[in-house]
């Protein structure tokens, strides 16, 4: 993984982290094991023979995945890029801490 991508990683997950310290903050503990889970996915086989990536490249994100019953009522979410997870993420954030700056 490249260093641009390591970064977004890392930006999504302090987001999502504070996103919930935000939460639960209030003192409200109801959540899932899986709870707050950040998966990524290369994709299987099919994928990765569709989508070859050039040496010495890493494998090309298919999918970042999130668990959250917390902030998504899908609870499983689903994004085609570290970028547009993060930009969900961060709305998430967003709620989470307007709240407790009254």
């Amino acid at each position: 993984m490249n260093s641009s991508l390591l970064a977004k990683l890392q930006e999504l997950t302090l987001l999502l982290d504070l996103a919930y310290l935000h939460h639960f903050r209030g003192g409200e503990y109801r959540y899932k094991s899986a709870e707050g889970t950040i998966r990524l996915e290369f994709g299987n086989f099919w994928y990765r023979k569709e989508h070859p990536s050039a040496p010495p490249a890493a494998p090309e994100i298919e999918s970042v995945v999130i668990y959250s019953s917390v902030f998504s009522a899908g609870r499983v979410n689903y994004f085609d890029s570290l970028d547009e997870a993060i930009a969900v993420v961060q709305i998430w954030y967003d709620q989470a801490r307007a709240p407790h700056e009254r």
